[in-house]
Parts: structure tokens; sequence; C-alpha cells
């Protein structure tokens, strides 16, 4: 008798079909199943991910502790470091398969080697050896489908400085929570454990938050960035006072509509007060045009732009797309300021017709030397605006310039410079990876397995016009029963929004529901004939 052992292909492909018959047998019961038993397939299906985010955190720590070295013979060979280290390029690895950034890759890889390998994540060229983490339990956990991987997670954080044996009593005493907590009580409940077990670790992480504040920017909406700061308490309870303070002046004088809206406002009003900021805009051209058309690129203090030629007609009010105020993520800025700071004698930048690439058309800049002069460096960071890697988004201004074709075989030119930062530098001249500029300064990368992606420079030809002039939205129907009932939560918000101090005081005397109901469904009576606005 002969016994047969599954490969992993065949265990991955019985799975796929298992999820396949799952799929099928969900869409065919239809309006057969109850509340109820949908209930229990959501609770069934999350049971099935966590438990497979557990199969897969074993499978990413693995991936880790593998490296690609050159062989004696010059052929690329593979070294298994012990469970916890980390290659240096595991993340990168890892990230086409999670569809993920780089950032977002090299979080889930110190996870998963922490959660899943139960070691603390060590560089694989790093003398120390790899700890253990103590958060095997969460690793357990999951499995059994009882852990969903974002609470996990929010446990993993809290535990990040805890040695193992204390690392694993705080685990101990969440265990009969983790099917009940959501993250925010999980977070808590971490802390107040650690706290009685080691109030020196709490101590710790403190120092360690103060020792790192700091402001992130980054585009959101079409025309609005988003800030993101952490700041020490005591200087940020000062600095939101002073900024609350201005924004209540800005509603009193009607200049915003809401506190929130001040207080941005407020924000910048103080900060453009003590600074003074030099934004210069000039004309982007393609290569090949005889004349200066195309679209304008903005320098401001390490940034610059793009936006249509148009930019003197239309309403002062509309949002021209423009180029570098983000590497790699344009702005959105009203078309009356693009006016104001355009520089009428700059001469026009000449860029690649097909990428909108920044170039140095006559290889003016080109040098025979090691390193690039000034203006060299700087048209390659303008083009280029961050880390040239798959998914990596650091600035360009922190990045190293690296010769795609080694020096002095391949020049110090536009042509053959990228930036990259210093993690992905050492990457590239690791076994396995390939780099190729193209003329149009797109990136083509190769990894050790094979898988090809291309990066793009900044496109300072792309043209992007909000008009501000378009037809209203449609009005919303009036509501079909002209007499609606209301509820207390309703009425309650329509008296929240209220911010008449006569009607506040009428209302604190409303000590019911049914005192709020007659109050709003007076307002109600009261409004003016063919007002449709929702009182919420």
């Amino acid at each position: 008798m002969t016994t047969t052992t599954a490969t992993d292909e065949q265990l991955v492909a019985a799975a796929d079909a298992a999820v396949a018959q799952l799929t099928q047998a969900v869409r065919r019961g239809g309006s057969r199943r109850s509340r109820d038993e949908w209930l229990g397939l959501v609770g069934s299906c999350q049971r099935l991910v966590n438990s497979l985010t557990a199969v897969q955190d074993e499978a990413i720590a693995e991936v880790a502790r593998r490296e690609p070295v050159w062989a004696e013979d010059g052929t690329v060979g593979e070294v298994t470091h012990a469970p916890g280290r980390v290659a240096l390029d595991a993340a990168d690895l890892v990230a086409p398969a999670l569809g993920a950034s780089h950032a977002q890759a090299q979080r889930r890889v110190e996870t998963a080697v922490r959660v899943g390998a139960a070691r603390r994540p060590v560089e694989a060229d790093d003398r120390d050896a790899p700890a253990p983490s103590g958060l095997g339990a969460l690793h357990a956990a999951m499995a059994e489908g009882r852990l969903d991987p974002a609470r996990c997670a929010v446990v993993a954080a809290e535990l990040e400085l805890a040695p193992a044996d204390v690392a694993e009593a705080v685990v101990a005493a969440l265990d009969s929570y983790l099917d009940t907590d959501d993250g925010p009580s999980l977070r808590r409940r971490a802390r107040r454990v650690l706290a009685r077990i080691s109030p020196d670790l709490l101590r710790q992480r403190a120092a360690r938050a103060r020792a790192e504040t700091g402001l992130r920017r980054w585009v959101s909406e079409p025309g609005v960035d988003t800030w993101h700061g952490t700041f020490p308490s005591e200087a940020a309870a000062a600095a939101w006072a002073a900024i609350d303070r201005l924004a209540h002046q800005h509603v009193a004088a009607g200049v915003c509509t809401s506190v929130e809206q001040a207080r941005g406002k407020a924000l910048t009003d103080l900060v453009l007060s003590s600074a003074t900021v030099d934004v210069r805009v000039v004309l982007a051209v393609p290569a090949d045009a005889s004349a200066p058309v195309g679209a304008p690129a903005a320098e401001a203090p390490a940034a610059e732009a793009a936006a249509g030629d148009d930019r003197r007609c239309g309403s002062p009010d509309d949002l021209v797309q423009v180029q570098g105020g983000r590497p790699s993520e344009p702005l959105f800025v009203a078309r009356s300021w693009l006016a104001r700071h355009t520089d009428p004698v700059a001469a026009p930048v000449a860029c690649s017709p097909r990428t909108g690439a920044r170039l140095d058309a006559s290889d003016a800049l080109t040098t025979g030397a090691y390193r690039p002069g000034d203006a060299l460096a700087a048209l390659v960071r303008a083009r280029d605006g961050r880390c040239r890697f798959p998914g990596c988004s650091v600035a360009a201004r922190f990045c190293d310039l690296d010769h795609v074709r080694p020096w002095p075989a391949g020049p110090t030119a536009a042509a053959n410079l990228v930036t990259l930062c210093r993690r992905h530098h050492r990457i590239k001249q690791a076994p396995g990876w390939r780099l190729r500029l193209h003329p149009d300064a797109t990136a083509t990368w190769a990894d050790p397995d094979g898988r090809v992606r291309t990066t793009a420079p900044l496109d300072a030809l792309e043209v992007v016009v909000l008009a501000s002039g378009g037809a209203p939205p449609p009005a919303s129907p009036d509501p079909p029963d002209p007499a609606p009932v209301w509820s207390a939560l309703e009425s309650r918000l329509a008296l929240a929004l209220d911010h008449h101090d006569a009607r506040r005081a009428r209302h604190r005397r409303c000590t019911s529901a049914a005192r709020l109901r007659q109050y709003a469904q007076a307002r109600r009576r009261a409004r003016a004939p063919g007002d449709d606005t929702p009182p919420f």
C-alpha cells in the first residue's frame, strides 16, 4: 500500500475550488436564507479569512528569511537565514503579491515575522540574533479563526517594545477577549494590563512617541491637502488654543461657515503670517515644440507644477492641476493663484512629448565627473519627484542620485541618472535585480522572480482644469409625504444645527421626545412656502 502527500500547489488548487463552490452556493441561496443565516455566513467567511491570513503570515515570514546570493560560479543562489531574519528586498518582493506599496508591505512583513514566526525582525546581515516576540498566541488565535488581522495588528503594535515574557503575559490576559472586543477596546485593555505588569514600558513608549513627533502632508481630494501631525501634548494644547480662538473670530466675522473649516484657515493664517514663501511658475513645453505651448510648471521650495496654457481664460475660481507640491501627487490650485505666480520672463522647460518628463535635450548638463553638477541634480530630482523604485514614495530630495549604468561606463547625464532612496539603492545592486532607464525617463525594473514593473517620471505636460461654471446639480425631488413623522433624533439634530441663543434656550425646555416633536413641527409650519431644505 502506498500513500501520497499533496503538494502545496495541489492544496492551493483545492482551496481555490472550495472557495469557488462556496461562492456558487452563496449565489444560489438567494432569498431562501434568512437574515440570521446570512449573518452566520458572514461570520464563517471571516473565520476563514482569519485562518488564511495566519497561513499567509507564515509564508511571508519564510519569504523574508530567504535571500539571493552570488555563487562561486557566477550564478545566483539562495541562502535561508534563521527565522526572524529579514532580507533587504523582502518587502519589495511581497509588495506586488499583496498589491501594496513599499511602506505597506514593509509593515506587513514586520508584523508577519513578529506574529507568524514569533520573532523580532532583524536584518539578514545584522549581528544580533532574532529574539522571541512572545506573540505566538496571537498567531494561534488567528489560525483558529478567532482573531482578525486588524485587531491582531492592534495588539502587536501595543506590545512592540515589550520583552517576550511580558508580551506572553499580556496576550494570555487578553485571550478571553479576542473573540468579543473590537480594536479600540483591545488597545485600551492591552494598555491597562501592560500598565499593571510593566509600567516602565508605557513610559518608554511615551518617550519614544514624543521623540518621533512630526507633521506629514499628502494630497487627498481634488484641490485639498491632508495634514497629519503628532506633537508634545503641552505644546499641542497651547497651539490648539491659539488656533481655536482665531477660528471663532473667523466664524463670528462670517469668513467661514463652520468652526472646523475656520480652524484650518486659522492654522494656515498663523503659519503664513510668520513666514515668507516665494513661488514661481514657469512653462513646460514638449521638447520638439516650436513655440512655448503646453503646460506650465511651478517652481516653489522643492516643488514643480503643471497646468494648461489657458490659465488666463475662464473663471478665476477654476481649479487647475499643477505639478510639484508633492512627489507624484499633482495639486489643484485656483486659476487666479496661477496667474499671480506665473513668471513672464522665465525660459520654458523642455519635456518629453510622450511622458512629460523634464529633459536635458542638448546634454548641456552632462559631465565627465562622477558627481553631477547642481543644475543636473536639480533637473533629475524635479523630473523624478520621488524614489523611482516601484511603490516607493520617498521624496527625491531625500534620495541618492544613482547611475543606472555604473560610472565611468555609464555617463553622468540625465539619461543615466535616477533618484533612489538608500534602501532601494542597495537593492538595485543585489543579485537578480535589473534596472533600465528609457529615453522618455520611464524606468523598468525586473526582480529576481522575473516580474517586471515600470515607474514613470512626473508628467509636467498633463493638463486638467476643473471649471467652476458647470451646471448646478439637479434638485432633490420633493418628499412624497407632506407631513413626515419626526423622530426625537431628527429633532435633536435639527436643534443642534440652530445657533440662535433664544432658540437654544427654548430647546433646553424640551424635556421629552414629544415636546421635541412639537417644537420641530412648529418650526416646520413656520418655514417659508416652497422651502424644501431638510431640517437636519
